[in-house]
């Protein structure tokens, strides 16, 4: 099925606007990634009881700060990540129809 001039017209922008948007999530994917690096450490160093010179007074109650933090900062990065990349992948698997269809390569 051939497609009208004002159609494909259409057509092209929306997959330019979905493409677009894929590399924001691409954005958001990366920087949930670092965010759930970030809390993994917080985490580590809470559940270890590191010493270190830049606070060498850390009380225990501290670390179980630190450690709760990090798991909390690590749940809702690691969901983030997760739904990220399903949308992006999702949203890959959308643009592909849209550029076949805009080449006439499916009916419909």
């Amino acid at each position: 099925m051939k497609l009208s001039k004002r159609e494909r017209e259409a057509l092209a922008l929306s997959i330019q606007q979905e493409n677009e948007m894929l590399k924001r999530v691409g954005k958001i994917i990366r920087n949930s990634f670092v965010a759930l690096a970030v809390f993994l450490l917080l985490f580590y160093w809470g559940y270890s009881e590191i010493h270190d010179v830049f606070f060498p007074n850390l009380s225990a109650s501290g670390h179980q700060v630190i450690k709760w933090i990090g798991i909390i900062g690590s749940i809702a990065s690691l969901a983030m990540l997760i739904f990220s990349l399903t949308a992006r992948h999702y949203g890959k698997k959308n643009v592909l129809k849209k550029i076949d269809k805009y080449q006439g390569r499916t009916p419909s």
